[in-house]
């Protein structure tokens, strides 16, 4: 039989300055850059010429259906073949469908790479993803439909979430009109940020694709920007671009009059074949809104550490994105090889020693609230 996660994860418990509401609530989960290398794609590839990339996701597909919404960058173009990884990706149409099939409902589109394969790559990767009925945003065909559809609108659980998403750059490649792609650019920010509260936004994310590739910890221009963002209307702040876990932080300003304001700066890779240090893994970032009278607000939030198992399981090489804590507890119920075991456990180590400081000193990085771990991972088989 197929093993079953049935996943918690480490939670950061981040507790309300007023008492527990009980209103409605909305689990987001969000996941980092999905990635298509060329050795994924050999190893997607089955006999008849199609591709499955759902050993990907199958460790963690659990976790991600188990919540009310779940969004992850599509770090790569569908723009056909030939199917080719760095350094201008193209992968299989099947690749955003597994992450579909997984639980993921959104995927965003503003990276680096989303000029990989120029215009006909961008438009034809958001017509696959509006053929596998997969919401997205960030890249557009047109200005038109950017306005119709940026800020991204949802309605779940009572509450209403606008979704914003911007990328640093395109690699050089220019973006001609009619398309268009997210840029960072703060007037445009503004705009948006207004239009989301004109639209009736209850909660405002800001997803952003930004800092400097394998720094472990934001620098000073991701810090000002999230600092700007916060400050004109942004409840919390989502970030990927440098491939590794960077630092979070839970800002509770007193004189903002809400709710804490989270900051993910980076949650590092999904999947991808990068295996240095500190690149072969990343972070799913939960985060639980709750309704209490008119606003809307965060309550609590929480990380699932994960690696990506580059290996054979039940006889077939692929990519295996696994919860590294309980990998690193039972590697023989996700069939890791011995030989894969050092490299697991450093990753492991050196998440939850870096993402410490909450536990060791709360008032340091969650000044509202502590650290809880706790273990509640079976796979059964």
């Amino acid at each position: 039989m197929r093993p079953l996660l049935l996943l918690a994860a480490l939670l950061l418990a981040c507790l309300p300055v007023r008492g527990q509401g009980d209103g409605p609530t909305l689990r987001i989960v969000f996941g980092g850059d999905i990635m298509g290398h060329g050795p994924q794609i050999n190893a997607a590839r089955q006999a008849d010429g199609s591709y499955d990339y759902e050993p990907s996701f199958r460790y963690v597909r659990d976790y991600i259906q188990g919540a009310d919404l779940a969004i992850a960058n599509l770090e790569v173009t569908l723009a056909g073949p030939p199917y080719t990884g760095y350094p201008q990706f193209s992968s299989p149409t099947a690749l955003a469908a597994a992450a579909r099939d997984a639980g993921f409902d959104i995927l965003t589109t503003a990276n680096n790479h989303c000029m990989d394969r120029g215009r006909a790559g961008l438009e034809r990767t958001l017509r696959a993803l509006d053929t596998l009925g997969i919401p997205h945003l960030g890249t557009y065909a047109d200005t038109l439909s950017r306005m119709d559809h940026h800020p991204l609108m949802v309605d779940r659980c009572g509450i209403r979430l606008a979704l914003l998403c911007y990328t640093y750059g395109t690699n050089g490649i220019e973006v001609r009109p009619p398309n268009v792609v997210n840029l960072i650019d703060t007037v445009l920010m503004l705009r948006d940020l207004q239009a989301a509260r004109e639209r009736g936004a209850d909660y405002t994310v800001v997803l952003i694709h930004w800092g400097i590739e394998y720094q472990l910890a934001a620098n000073r221009e991701q810090q000002e920007l999230a600092a700007w963002l916060l400050a004109h209307g942004a409840d919390a702040i989502i970030g990927g671009h440098p491939h590794v876990v960077q630092n979070f932080t839970v800002d509770a300003r007193p004189d903002n009059g809400r709710y804490p304001e989270p900051v993910v700066y980076s949650m590092g890779n999904f999947v991808s074949n990068q295996r240095d240090e500190h690149c072969d893994g990343g972070i799913m970032v939960e985060l639980e809104l709750e309704r209490r009278g008119d606003s809307v607000s965060a309550v609590r939030m929480g990380y699932l550490p994960y690696w990506v198992h580059r290996g054979s399981v039940d006889g077939r090489y692929h990519y295996y994105v696994v919860p590294s804590t309980d990998a690193v507890e039972h590697p023989d119920l996700y069939q890791i090889e011995p030989e894969l075991l050092p490299a697991l456990r450093r990753f492991s180590d050196n998440t939850r020693r870096r993402l410490a400081p909450c536990t060791a000193d709360p008032a340091a990085e969650c000044p509202i609230g502590e650290v809880r771990y706790y273990h509640a991972m079976q796979v059964v088989r």
